[in-house]
C-alpha cells in the first residue's frame, strides 16, 4: 500500500511539472501528424515521448493539448470534446491566436468580452426576423447581407448570429408572403362585400405592372386593406387586357364581385364594363381635372410661368439661394429662416398652391433681394422680370383662396385609413359654395370660378354610390345639404333593403325520445331524464310543451315578441314590413350627444344589431374609397423598389417586396 501511495505522488508530481512546463512555453506542442480531416486539429496539438522526428511513435496520442489554453482532453476517437471546446472557451473561431511575446496594443485593452456559447434557435429565428422586415419596410437591396460593412456591424451586436445568404432570405419572405396570403384569404372569406383599386404604373426600365389593392370592413367595423398583387401587364394595355388580369386576381383570391374604383382611363371604364363590375371614378383625378382645366386661363397662365422661372432660378444657384437665406434673417422670424421656394409637378395640381403659398410667403424677401444693388446684373435682370408685381400678388392671392379648399378636399377624399365615399357629398357641396361668384371678384377670378362650376356640374353628378354612402353614414342621413336628392336615396335605400332577408336557424322540430330532452349540436351534454313525477306531488302545474298554449307563454315570459322591431333574432319575417320598419327606425332615430364623438364606424359597431339589414349596406358602401390613392401610393414604393441599382429585379421579386 506504501509503495502504491508513492508511485501515485510520483505520477501527480510529474504531471504537474508537465504542467508547468507547457504553460511555460518550455516543452514545444505538435500539430497532428499526417492529414488531419477535422479542422479542431489547428486549435489541438500534441507533446513528445520519446526523442525523434514528430510522428505518432513519438508522440503521446492519448492525450491532445490546446495550442492556445493548454487545456488537456483525452482522445476517445472523435473530436466531439474539441469542438465543444473551441466554441465554448474561443467562440467558435478556428484560427487560434497565439499568445504574443510582444507588446499587446492599447485597442485589446477596450474590446468587450464577447458572449459565450452558441446562439438559441429562438433567438436566430427573432433576428432572422426582424432583419426580413428592415429589408422590406427600409426598400433595401437583399444584397446587403453580403456586404462586409453590414456584417461587421452585426458581428459586433452579436458575434453568434449566422447572417443568412441572400437565397435563403428570399425563401423566407417567400414563406412570409404565403402565411399572409392564407390569413388575408381567411378574412376575405368572412367578407361578403368587399372593394377594389386599382391603377397601372411605368417602371424605370419601361415595364408596366398593375397594382390591385382589396378594402372590406371586418367583423369588428374596422376598415381593412391590403395589397392584393402588382402583376406586370404585357402587350398594350387594352381594356381586354386589364380584364383578363382582373379576372385573373378574382380567381386567385376567390373574391366576390368587388365594386372597384378607378382613374376615368377608357380601357378602365371599358374593362369593368366587360366585367360588368360597379366601378366609381376616383375623386382624385376629378378635383386634379377641375383644378387644371380651370387654371387655363392665359392671365394664370403668364402668372404661373413668371413664378416657375423664379423657383427654377434659385435652384439652379447656390450663391443666390444663401442671398435667400441671409435677407430671410434680415426680414423673417426664425420659423420662416430656411424655407426653400418649391417647385410645382405637372402630376400634382397641389404642388402649384404649395409652390403660389412659398412666393406669397417669401415675397418681402424676394422684392428686396430684387432690389439690391450687390447682385451681379443677370441676376438683377432675372429677378426683376420674375417677382410678382402688385397686381399679380394680388392675383395669386385671391387664386389661393380659392384653390385652398380644393387642397382640403382632395386630402379628405385621398385618405385610406378611415372611410371616405360617405364625404363625397358633402365635399362637393363646400366646394360649390367656395367658388359662388361675389360683385366684389376681379374679372379673372370670377372666369376661374365660372369655369371651376361648370367642370363641377359635368364631373361631380350625383352618383347612387356616393349618395348612399351619405345616407347610410348617421350623421348625415338627413341629407339637409342634398335635400333634392332625399327622395331618390331613400327609395334606393328600400330596394336594397328589400333585398336582404335575415334568416333565423330553423327550430328542431323533431321530438325527443322518451324521457330525455334533445341537445342539438352538443354531443358532449347529457341527455336529461324525465322524471315522470304527478302534477300533484310537486305542487306546481306542469305544461305540456307541445301545446300552443305553453309554448306561447314561454315566449311571452321572455319577451321576444317585445323585441323583434329592436333586435333581429334572425327569425323568417314578412320582408317588406320588417324592412321598411327598420328603414324608419334608423332614419328617425336621433344622435346623441355621446354619439357625436364617434366615428362613422363605431357608432355602427354600436348600433349595428338594431339595423341589421341596414349595417350590411353600411358594410358594403362605406369601404369602398373615394380615390384610386391606395394603388398609387404603391407606385412610390415601387419606384424606390425598381430603382437604378435595382432595375434588374425579377417580376415576382417586385410583387414580392410590394406585397
Amino acid at each position: 500500500m506504501v509503495v502504491m501511495i508513492q508511485l501515485k505522488t510520483k505520477q501527480e508530481k510529474m504531471a504537474s511539472e508537465v504542467d508547468d512546463e507547457i504553460n511555460n512555453n518550455e516543452m514545444e506542442i505538435f500539430p497532428y501528424p499526417g492529414k488531419a480531416k477535422s479542422d479542431v486539429w489547428k486549435f489541438f496539438g500534441f507533446l513528445k515521448k520519446t526523442d525523434g522526428p514528430p510522428i505518432k511513435a513519438n508522440l503521446d496520442m492519448t492525450t491532445a493539448i490546446c495550442r492556445v489554453c493548454k487545456k488537456k482532453y483525452a482522445t476517445k476517437g472523435n473530436t466531439t470534446n474539441f469542438r465543444m471546446h473551441i466554441d465554448g472557451e474561443h467562440y467558435g473561431d478556428l484560427e487560434p491566436k497565439l499568445k504574443q511575446k510582444s507588446q499587446p496594443r492599447l485597442d485589446s485593452f477596450l474590446k468587450t468580452n464577447k458572449p459565450v456559447g452558441k446562439i438559441s434557435p429562438e433567438r436566430q429565428s427573432t433576428i432572422d426576423d426582424a432583419l426580413n422586415k428592415m429589408i422590406v419596410g427600409k426598400v433595401l437591396p437583399v444584397s446587403i447581407v453580403d456586404n462586409i460593412y453590414f456584417r461587421a456591424f452585426v458581428e459586433l451586436l452579436d458575434p453568434r448570429y449566422q447572417v443568412p445568404s441572400r437565397p435563403t432570405v428570399i425563401k423566407r419572405l417567400e414563406e412570409k408572403k404565403l402565411k399572409v396570403e392564407d390569413k388575408l384569404k381567411s378574412q376575405l372569406k368572412l367578407s361578403a362585400d368587399i372593394s377594389i383599386t386599382h391603377d397601372g404604373w411605368t417602371s424605370l426600365n419601361t415595364e408596366s405592372y398593375y397594382t390591385t389593392t382589396v378594402h372590406f370592413i371586418d367583423n369588428d367595423w374596422c376598415l381593412q386593406s391590403a395589397v392584393l398583387g402588382t402583376i406586370k401587364l404585357a402587350g398594350s394595355h387594352t381594356g381586354q387586357n386589364i380584364t383578363n388580369e382582373l379576372k385573373n386576381t378574382q380567381d386567385r383570391w376567390s373574391l366576390p364581385k368587388p365594386t372597384a374604383t378607378s382613374d376615368n382611363a377608357a380601357n378602365e371604364q371599358k374593362a369593368y364594363e366587360i366585367l360588368g363590375w360597379n366601378r366609381f371614378g376616383c375623386y382624385g383625378h376629378r378635383i386634379n381635372l377641375i383644378v387644371k382645366n380651370s387654371l387655363s386661363f392665359p392671365e394664370v397662365t403668364r402668372v404661373l410661368g413668371k413664378a416657375r422661372t423664379l423657383v427654377g432660378f434659385f435652384h439652379k444657384s447656390s450663391s443666390m439661394t444663401d442671398m435667400l437665406h441671409e435677407k430671410q434673417k434680415l426680414l423673417f422670424s426664425d420659423s420662416k429662416v430656411g424655407h426653400r421656394l418649391l417647385i410645382d409637378v405637372a402630376t400634382r395640381w397641389n404642388s402649384t398652391l404649395f409652390m403660389l403659398q412659398r412666393l406669397l410667403e417669401q415675397a418681402p424677401v424676394l422684392m428686396a433681394l430684387a432690389n439690391d444693388t450687390s447682385l451681379p446684373k443677370h441676376a438683377s435682370t432675372t429677378l426683376k422680370n420674375s417677382v410678382f408685381n402688385f397686381d399679380e400678388l394680388t392675383l395669386v392671392e385671391n387664386m389661393v383662396k380659392i384653390l385652398v379648399p380644393f387642397e382640403k378636399a382632395t386630402t379628405l377624399v385621398c385618405a385610406d385609413q378611415h372611410p371616405t365615399m360617405h364625404k363625397v357629398l358633402p365635399i362637393v357641396t363646400k366646394l360649390m359654395r367656395a367658388t359662388e361668384i361675389s360683385d366684389d371678384d376681379a374679372a379673372i377670378i370670377k372666369k376661374i370660378k365660372q369655369k371651376m362650376l361648370a367642370e363641377m356640374s359635368k364631373r361631380t353628378q350625383s352618383e347612387d354610390i356616393s349618395l348612399m354612402a351619405c345616407l347610410l353614414n348617421p350623421f348625415t342621413k338627413g341629407l339637409d345639404f342634398v335635400s333634392e336628392e332625399r327622395e331618390k336615396a331613400h327609395a334606393l335605400l328600400r330596394g336594397l333593403v328589400c333585398g336582404i332577408t335575415i334568416v333565423k336557424k330553423e327550430k328542431d322540430t323533431q321530438e325527443a325520445p322518451e324521457g330525455e330532452v334533445s341537445a342539438e349540436k352538443d354531443n358532449n351534454v347529457p341527455a336529461l331524464p324525465n322524471l315522470n313525477l304527478p302534477d300533484n306531488e310537486t305542487g306546481h302545474e306542469v305544461h305540456d310543451l307541445s301545446q300552443p298554449s305553453a309554448a306561447k307563454k314561454l315566449k311571452s315570459a321572455d319577451t321576444d315578441d317585445w323585441l323583434e322591431d329592436v333586435v333581429c333574432v334572425g327569425e323568417s319575417l314578412d320582408v317588406g314590413s320588417a324592412a321598411e320598419h327598420e328603414i324608419e327606425r334608423y332614419l328617425g332615430c336621433q344622435i346623441d350627444a355621446v354619439d357625436h364623438n364617434l366615428t362613422v364606424l363605431e357608432w355602427w359597431k354600436k348600433n349595428s344589431l338594431f339595423f341589421p339589414r341596414i349595417s350590411i349596406l353600411a358594410k358594403k358602401f362605406l369601404a369602398i374609397p373615394a380615390s384610386s390613392v391606395s394603388s398609387e401610393r404603391v407606385f412610390s414604393l415601387g419606384g424606390q423598389i425598381v430603382s437604378k441599382k435595382r432595375c434588374r429585379l425579377s417580376h415576382s421579386n417586385v410583387d414580392l417586396f410590394i406585397f
